[in-house]
């Protein structure tokens, strides 16, 4: 499954069927909609405004609850009940954005999970419309938010993200929805994110430039519109924590940077610490990219 990395996908809808006209949705709301969110103040005041304009509240929200991304970054405990706030789950953004959806559809705001209900459905052509995929033949599962999530190559995806860099080399159709849901991204990194993590560090060390997003069970996708190239990566093995170090590595050998700018050098060298805070080990990215021609790799 794509997990949270869909979710700039997701969003398209919002465009795609009017809706964030009709509601005169902010480029923070719609970047919120497209977030993996901290589960900060700022985010739930975000999440709230969304809501309020879908004439819904919290109780709305399907997400459920975890303990948010912010406290778990931090190693901090919750001190007020935020582990059953579903307005700090990372996907509450994308739940508000379904209804609105739904609002702006007339459909039952209860119904918005529903996998073949007409909001799920809108999603859908969204997503299918931006990667070039057939909606009808999507392999389909749920994610850990309760919300319909579907299976793709990392070709496919990093082909997506391209087009999200360079909207104008999409399908004429989603150029316009394309186009706001970058613009939105790259004008509020900290609301798609938060603070400390890579998805923020990234997008705001190449502003107006970078687009990235994470995925639950080690899932990333990075674009650049300069210099031209997207990637995604997938870690089989789910273990979340090697994904910023692999995506520093992966653009310094691609000749982004000679040496990691200082928001992203944090992110470069991973210690391993036991629950002492005893360094016991470390990350080491040993990985190293190959150009290879295309008669060869049709060859292997």
């Amino acid at each position: 499954m794509t997990r949270s990395a869909l979710k700039p996908f997701q969003a398209l809808a919002l465009e795609l069927t009017g809706a964030a006209e009709a509601f005169n949705l902010s480029q923070a709301e719609l970047a919120v909609a497209c977030a993996s969110h901290s589960g900060s103040e700022p985010h739930v005041e975000v999440v709230r405004a969304l809501l309020a304009k879908a004439s819904a509240n919290e109780k709305d929200l399907q997400c459920g609850a975890h303990l948010p991304i912010g406290l778990r970054v931090r190693e901090q405990a919750p001190s007020q009940g935020e582990e059953r706030d579903p307005l700090r789950n990372a996907c509450s953004g994308k739940h508000a954005g379904f209804l609105l959806l739904a609002r702006h559809l007339g459909e039952p705001l209860s119904d918005y999970l529903a996998p073949d209900g007409r909001v799920q459905r809108v999603v859908r052509a969204g997503i299918s419309a931006a990667l070039g995929v057939d909606a009808e033949r999507l392999e389909r599962g749920i994610d850990g938010c309760s919300a319909p999530n579907y299976a793709l190559p990392l070709t496919v995806l990093a082909r997506g993200f391209a087009h999200l860099a360079h909207p104008e080399h999409a399908p004429s159709a989603v150029q316009h929805a394309l186009t706001r849901v970058r613009d939105a991204m790259w004008a509020h990194p900290l609301l798609v994110s938060g603070e400390l993590r890579f998805d923020f560090d990234m997008m705001r060390t190449f502003p107006a430039n970078a687009v990235c997003k994470v995925g639950a069970e080690a899932l990333e996708l990075v674009a650049l519109r300069e210099p031209g190239l997207a990637f995604a990566i997938k870690v089989q093995d789910g273990g979340e924590r090697v994904l910023p170090p692999l995506c520093v590595a992966l653009l310094q050998q691609l000749g982004v940077f000679a040496e990691p700018p200082e928001a992203l050098a944090r992110h470069a060298e991973l210690e391993i610490r036991n629950h002492r805070r005893t360094v016991t080990g470390h990350v080491e990215i040993t990985l190293k990219l190959r150009r290879t021609t295309a008669a060869s790799h049709n060859s292997r």
